[in-house]
């Protein structure tokens, strides 16, 4: 078994953004509903406690660093994905079958060692999987037919892209007022730029790591940058999902499990994410839990000319 340090540091990540928007469920004992669909505060409990009883001498670590919340947090925040991905499976008619859940989880050693020093338990790492294959097949679906329309500008501070955010949600033409702002001062900011998913390496790496693509028009959205104090504030305009072009370069599956879990933000965003305040908030942009509404890793709003449009 991994070193407790090492561990530590695993379940803490976990691999994910402690990041989120939203207010809690007014269920009782629900950690979080997805689409009308309640994933109860004892699911999250009980595969908390699984994963102390399976990873010895961990417990005192994460108490001593204060990360008992923070696993948790992810806990919940795979509860919330998975939701997701089902709900994404019907609505998509993705299939994907218990021979292929068996196969993927033999080929990674079996459960047992597959979650050995990691979040999930042999228990619940089938779900995992599962969710994991539909995100694949998911990615793989729309890979080469999607692309997005969109008028952006740049921010330098969480405050600013914000404030930025705020007024291109009211709508067409305050969102020209701010680009033709920006673009004076000498911000790089325009109307009308258009991104296929899939078209270079570079692009289809672009794709899996931004939400661009998992927005219906008349959202915006703003999120950093791989840069440190670079943020995009992009106002979507047209979003097709029958975008064919000349053939584009092909994805590897973990693009494409990368995009596909990427496009569960427009589930989430069409069925609805309420989480316990219990857990912190929903991040749509991360698609993660966070403490609070100050460390989310971003801002998605619906603009006023197209709100309750699909």
């Amino acid at each position: 078994m991994p070193r407790p340090g090492r561990l530590f540091v695993a379940l803490a990540a976990a691999g994910l953004l402690l990041t989120g928007c939203g207010t809690g469920p007014g269920q009782p004992g629900a950690a979080a509903v997805v689409g009308g669909e309640t994933i109860p505060v004892s699911d999250v409990r009980s595969w908390f406690d699984g994963l102390l009883a399976k990873e010895q001498g961990v417990k005192p670590e994460l108490q001593a660093q204060g990360q008992m919340d923070d696993v948790a947090r992810n806990i919940a925040t795979l509860t919330v994905r998975e939701k997701l991905a089902e709900r994404a499976a019907r609505a998509e008619n993705i299939t994907v079958s218990d021979n292929r859940v068996s196969e993927e989880i033999a080929a990674r050693g079996g459960a047992e060692a597959a979650t050995r020093g990691q979040i999930y338990t042999p228990r619940n790492f089938r779900d995992g999987v599962r969710a994991q294959l539909i995100a694949t097949e998911l990615g793989r679906k729309y890979a080469d037919r999607l692309a997005v329309t969109f008028d952006y500008t740049q921010a330098t501070t969480r405050s600013d892209a914000e404030h930025k955010a705020r007024r291109m949600a009211a709508g067409a033409e305050e969102t020209r007022k701010v680009i033709a702002e920006d673009a004076a001062a000498g911000l790089p900011a325009m109307e009308g730029e258009r991104l296929r998913a899939a078209e270079t390496p570079e692009v289809n790496a672009l794709a899996a790591a931004t939400p661009l693509f998992a927005a219906d028009p008349g959202t915006v959205l703003a999120f950093q940058g791989q840069q440190a104090g670079q943020w995009l504030v992009a106002r979507i305009t047209e979003r097709r999902t029958d975008a064919r072009g000349p053939a584009p370069a092909p994805m590897d599956q973990e693009t494409l499990q990368a995009l596909g879990t990427q496009l569960l933000a427009l589930t989430g965003e069409r069925v609805g994410v309420e989480l316990s305040p219990r857990y912190g908030v929903w991040d749509p942009i991360a698609l993660a839990t966070a403490p609070n509404e100050g460390e989310t890793t971003g801002f998605r709003y619906s603009d006023s000319e197209n709100l309750g449009r699909s």
